[in-house]
């Protein structure tokens, strides 16, 4: 396994699983969900302990771009709740949370903030109504994605016009592939860009991520 630690954490401070994160990019869904429904007890104190901020910055992103607190927010790749406890600290109560880890889900049932949560696999149709939020969320989980431009127009489906899509990507997976289904959405008139961040911080304190993996922010108004 690889040692998670470098000179900011320390060997005994993160679990052997969370070592093991640089090696699920290409995972297929059943691998993917059986390593974080073993990864769901220390998951939190494990990213925390690597410096891992993206939940906050994203919920303040959705705060800064208008949407109102009383709005329905899908959280999707919700994890052990990370992402809809930072959404709850900005005043958000209508909370979806979906992932494709049982195990995760139940550990984000106890956060008290959601609403409704789902097994869900973002490589397939999502199971909501047209237009059921005001906004979507995911942070930290198009790496598992295999058909993006798949999952985008569903968040557009789901997402009501004028309302936001807020999404984190790696820098070193964010290439012309990448770029241009999102700019296929554009120019279709399915969204618009609002924002594309310059590379910020992703799991600062992981050997295998650290300085040398960082991630974007886009936020994308929906047609």
């Amino acid at each position: 396994m690889v040692d998670a630690s470098d000179g900011n954490t320390s060997h005994n401070s993160v679990s052997d699983t969370a070592s093991d994160l640089v090696n699920m990019t290409h995972a297929s869904p059943d691998a993917l969900a059986a390593y974080y429904d073993k990864w769901a007890t220390s998951y939190e104190k494990d990213l925390l302990a690597m410096g891992y901020r993206a939940p906050a910055e994203a919920a303040k992103l959705i705060r800064q771009h208008g949407i109102a607190t009383n709005n329905p927010i899908l959280d999707a790749g919700c994890g052990t709740g990370l992402t809809g406890l930072e959404l709850s600290n900005q005043g958000y109560s209508h909370i979806t949370g979906i992932d494709i880890s049982p195990e995760s889900l139940k550990q984000a049932k106890t956060k008290g903030c959601y609403q409704t949560l789902k097994i869900q696999n973002m490589n397939q149709q999502l199971d909501f109504a047209n237009d059921s939020f005001a906004a979507a969320q995911c942070i930290g989980a198009l790496t598992y994605v295999d058909n993006i431009e798949g999952l985008m127009r569903e968040f557009s489906r789901l997402v009501q016009a004028g309302g936001i899509i807020v999404f984190s990507h790696r820098v070193d997976l964010y290439d012309g592939k990448f770029a241009n289904t999102l700019q296929a959405l554009d120019d279709d008139g399915t969204w618009s860009l609002i924002d594309h961040s310059p590379p910020r911080p992703y799991i600062p304190d992981h050997a295998d991520f650290g300085d040398e993996k960082t991630i974007h922010y886009d936020i994308y108004r929906v047609h």
